[in-house]
């Protein structure tokens, strides 16, 4: 399944390729989870070891626990998978040379830019956090004397690490088609034969298996990478190794034409499988973070989150397939918004926290209105700052024309933290999709998607 090559006019419109609504879907929903997993976070019993994280409420929730465990587990397997089935398609409709000079403006110039802007704001946020808990009171703006229980894993990329592994996964993607593309007949031959054999392992129903091995035997040797968290500004061979795998299972998904249409039969069993693998990891994963496990016991839970990660990943997409045949107005405007979701949300989502933690509600109201409240201001900042402006072409290559939303600017509210905008901001967001008359299909820009 490949795309028609995108075409680009003047930055104010589109480029025009196919849309596939399913996973437009899935990315808007996993852009949701993803503030919802960091909205979680000051509220576990269990929190990620490894993790400075500016507030921490004094009664922690065990189902906050579980929501957020869960997500930890599939979220960043299931978007590197939709990144590389999205590479694959944006390399053969452009090319190498097209593709990788709109990765390295999406990736690796988004990264730059936005952790210059977004990173040190962060770093005072947590500051203000840890002022506000009383564990530490910086003497001087260098802030030199960070106690080292906090500075040690303050320092690096923080959320954009996904970024950098995405871009190094875009070279190496790149550089394969390139080179295979100038082999000896013979030799390329072979590599069709070799390639027929791994697009028919698209079609079984026991696709979800493949990752699970390396997966596993990554995870028993570091299972750092999804049982707490790196904060390096290089990339963490380890979590390169164990994300690759998704990402170029992914590429391998997208050369198959019918490979999604088969995958559509299995979501149920898939996510009914998922979930009891995760009900059986949960205690597990609780048990290692109080006390990391060793030998068996260590091994037995890698392989319960490979099977999990697989299993719910290939699940999510089958139903999504399935069950979004059709464009949904508000589900492409969270698709297009995803991007600038992920960059922005994280000092929102931790400046609520830090208001919240102490408020006297019970637990898991506040991991509700943290996430609603960060997701609606992150919307908010999007339609009226980004989806117009430069902002908005630079991050998607296009910008939507102000002209489309004019009647339905005077309906937008002032942006608040209040949860009662969500849905207000989702039906603006329907009604300006109704008034873009240009086309129902164009090119997908979202978290992982095209440029």
């Amino acid at each position: 399944m490949q795309a028609a090559s995108p075409e680009r006019t003047d930055g104010q419109s589109p480029p025009k390729c196919n849309r596939l609504p399913g996973l437009d879907a899935l990315r808007g929903v996993a852009a949701v989870l993803v503030v919802l997993l960091h909205a979680g976070i000051p509220y576990m019993s269990n929190p990620f070891p490894h993790l400075v994280w500016p507030a921490r409420d004094a009664q922690p929730c065990d189902y906050v626990d579980a929501v957020t465990w869960c997500s930890e587990g599939f979220l960043m397997p299931l978007f590197f998978v939709l990144a590389g089935f999205f590479a694959q398609m944006q390399l053969c409709a452009r090319g190498g040379r097209c593709f990788l000079a709109a990765r390295t403006r999406r990736l690796l110039y988004t990264q730059f830019v936005a952790g210059l802007a977004i990173l040190p704001i962060c770093l005072w946020i947590w500051v203000m956090g840890w002022m506000a808990e009383g564990r530490f009171i910086p003497k001087d703006i260098l802030l030199n004397d960070i106690p080292s229980e906090l500075n040690d894993d303050l320092w690096g990329t923080a959320h954009f690490w996904f970024l950098q592994n995405l871009y190094i996964y875009s070279l190496l993607l790149c550089g394969i088609h390139c080179w295979t593309r100038q082999l000896h007949p013979r030799h390329s031959e072979r590599l069709s034969r070799l390639m027929g054999v791994i697009d028919g392992t698209s079609m079984s129903a026991l696709k979800p298996l493949l990752p699970v091995i390396p997966g596993a035997l990554i995870l028993y040797y570091d299972p750092r990478i999804v049982l707490g968290f790196y904060q390096s500004f290089f990339p963490i061979i380890s979590k390169l190794g164990y994300y690759a795998i998704y990402f170029f299972l992914g590429a391998t998904l997208n050369r198959n034409g019918e490979a999604l249409a088969r995958l559509s039969q299995y979501g149920k069993t898939y996510l009914l499988v998922a979930g009891v693998l995760f009900a059986a990891a949960l205690p597990r994963i609780c048990e290692h973070v109080a006390n990391p496990l060793t030998g068996v016991p260590l091994a037995s839970l890698a392989g319960l989150l490979a099977l999990f990660a697989s299993f719910a990943t290939f699940g999510l997409i089958a139903m999504f397939v399935r069950l979004v045949p059709t464009g949904n107005p508000v589900t492409r405007y969270l698709a297009d918004a995803s991007f600038w979701v992920y960059l922005i949300h994280l000092p929102m989502v931790v400046l609520i926290q830090i208001d919240m933690v102490k408020l006297p509600v019970p637990t898991f109201v506040k991991f509700l209105l943290t996430g609603v409240g960060a997701l609606s201001l992150a919307l908010a900042t999007y339609h009226m700052f980004v989806r117009t402006t430069w902002v908005g072409e630079f991050l998607n290559g296009y910008r939507v024309p102000r002209l489309a939303l004019a009647s339905v600017a005077p309906a937008i509210p002032a942006p608040a933290l209040a949860p009662e905008l969500a849905a207000p901001w989702l039906t603006i967001a329907a009604r300006d999709l109704r008034t873009d008359t240009r086309s129902k299909s164009h090119g997908t820009h979202s978290l992982g998607g095209t440029t």
